[in-house]
């Protein structure tokens, strides 16, 4: 898995870098919101880590210019500003959701693992089309929308996927439109 953290506090990404790599994920940083940009095309992350107060603009903007060219890749807005108002913008930009600073790199952790386990990447995710089952958690999603089961659902809908992915090409694709 691949996350972009963007942010210029280089002593706060040094350590929210090594953190992530140590999750066994690969890492890119950017420090400003033009590097951010040129950073999700060259690298193309599976999630970004955004800082909302950056040197040459807003990383509400950031979000908003990524949307806008149909960049769907979770957004999760890391930030020292924590009124309702900003979180409101973070979210009408695009944003998947937010995390204020001061932070545990735990929380951070866990926040990335939840989009990476609804988009479908960690090795205990089955996807066949836009379904996604977490076999060790049990969770379902279909178009991004999680589906509420029983466990008899879930086994149900494990095994009519496990044999419809039987009968597919041999690939699997995630929604962000990236062959995984």
């Amino acid at each position: 898995m691949r996350v972009l953290i963007v942010d210029e506090e280089e002593p706060l990404t040094r350590v929210v870098k090594l953190a992530l790599r140590l999750e066994g994920w690969d890492i890119a940083v950017a420090g400003s919101g033009n590097d951010a940009l040129a950073a999700v095309e060259a690298f193309q992350p599976d999630a970004i880590l955004l800082d909302i107060m950056l040197p040459d603009m807003s990383g509400i903007v950031v979000a908003s210019t990524l949307r806008e060219r149909g960049d769907h890749t979770p957004i999760i807005f890391v930030t020292g500003r924590s009124s309702l108002d900003d979180k409101l913008a973070a979210f009408a930009a695009g944003g998947d959701d937010y995390l204020t600073k001061p932070f545990g790199l735990e929380d951070a952790v866990s926040r990335l693992t939840n989009v990476f386990r609804r988009a479908g990447l960690l090795a205990s995710s089955l996807v066949v089309g836009d379904v996604i089952l977490d076999l060790d958690t049990g969770d379902a999603w279909r178009g991004g929308d999680p589906l509420l089961l029983d466990p008899l659902e879930f086994e149900v809908l494990r095994t009519l996927l496990t044999t419809a992915q039987d009968h597919e090409a041999p690939r699997r694709s995630s929604h962000y439109g990236r062959l995984v």
